[in-house]
């Protein structure tokens, strides 16, 4: 499968999600912030390209695995050591303003947020931080537990359907599961209370978020019926997306539409737009990033730089973006460097496989001792 461009993707996804953070918190409205680029860079929103690309790749890592424990270190290791990191330096950030004192860092409420940070409750935030920045240390952060969702429900689904089935039912039934999970998420987007905690609850959960990635997974599933039509034809497929766009616009900035046929349509060309790209000017992601991918870093520090900016009353000018994009590129490279490719290097050796290795060569060993010795 390689090479491909999904690097290149999610770096693109990542800026698409700081862009329209930055706009939106330090007030842009000309400029960079400009109310028509916003609108057009808001069509490719950055998070349901994310899950698109994780359902493609994260099915294939538990085809070629297959192993609960592999699986789970290799995925755990790809989230937590930057995130906990994250947190450290949130934290150090937000106590640099006053909003994190002694009295609160000794606190119970203190303790169960960073328990909750650290784990998968990213999504709550506690009252001494409503006055921070934009009222949370990092709310983009909201994703995470939807991905770890993924992970979890990912081989669960294989084990109890796709490996019992074939390819034609397993295919079928992928199809019920997105449908019902758009179905959901559209529910939830459109009739149901907004600010109600139980739909905001529902929102942090992958279930609503699911047909994303199961559109990714079916994509993964069948790729070489889809590679005629995908492979080195991103252009086209990009036209089509913006025609569709430009007709129905399924969602604009303030709302989405109504119709739930276009909604969907317009994400499922989305989904195929990413992937035709993913495997157009196939080299062109390893040119440009050398192997280096500082996605997951952009997407992690780009939130605490906004809220330093906001803390400091530095919003409404055009450079206010710069300062930002500066300031996450540089975390982003450290966390890249001395955190993640170190981690990902250690996880690609597969410790489920070298300890059951390991273990075998201790015992052969034992045994040609014992036979030495008789």
């Amino acid at each position: 499968m390689r090479p491909n461009n999904f690097d290149l993707i999610r770096l693109m996804a990542a800026w698409q999600v700081v862009y329209c953070h930055t706009c939106t918190h330090l007030e842009l409205k000309s400029g960079i912030g400009n109310p028509t680029l916003e609108y057009f860079v808001h069509w490719f929103q950055g998070v349901p390209v994310f899950f698109t690309i994780s359902g493609f790749l994260i099915s294939r890592a538990w085809e070629r695995t297959n192993h609960w424990h592999d699986y789970a270190v290799r995925r755990g290791l790809r989230i937590y050591p930057a995130l906990w990191v994250q947190l450290v330096v949130g934290i150090l950030l937000a106590a640099s303003f006053g909003a994190i004192t002694s009295d609160i860092a000794t606190s119970r409420s203190f303790a169960m947020w960073v328990v909750g940070q650290s784990t998968f409750f990213q999504f709550y935030n506690p009252e001494f931080l409503r006055g921070f920045g934009k009222g949370a240390l990092n709310g983009s952060l909201w994703t995470i537990p939807v991905e770890l969702g993924f992970y979890i429900s990912l081989p669960l689904i294989y084990r109890t359907f796709i490996d019992r089935v074939r390819c034609k039912q397993a295919n079928l039934g992928l199809m019920l599961l997105t449908l019902l999970s758009f179905a959901w998420w559209f529910h939830l987007a459109h009739l149901s209370l907004p600010h109600s905690n139980w739909v905001k609850l529902q929102g942090v959960t992958p279930l609503p978020h699911l047909y994303m990635f199961l559109l990714g997974v079916l994509a993964q599933r069948n790729i070489e019926r889809l590679l005629p039509i995908l492979e080195n034809r991103a252009m086209l497929w990009l036209a089509s997306f913006s025609a569709f766009m430009l007709a129905f616009n399924p969602w604009g900035r303030e709302a989405l539409s109504a119709s739930v046929i276009s909604v969907f349509a317009g994400r499922l060309l989305l989904a195929m737009t990413v992937l035709s790209f993913a495997f157009s000017w196939r080299s062109l992601s390893e040119r440009l990033l050398r192997g280096n991918d500082i996605s997951y870093g952009v997407y992690l520090y780009h939130g605490l730089a906004i809220n330093a900016l906001v803390e400091a009353g530095w919003t409404g000018r055009t450079w206010h973006f710069g300062l930002v994009a500066l300031v996450t590129v540089v975390l982003a490279e450290i966390s890249w460097r001395l955190i993640e490719r170190p981690v990902l290097l250690m996880s690609n050796k597969s410790p489920v496989r070298n300890l059951k290795s390991n273990l075998t060569t201790l015992a052969i060993e034992c045994l040609d001792h014992r036979h030495r010795a008789a």
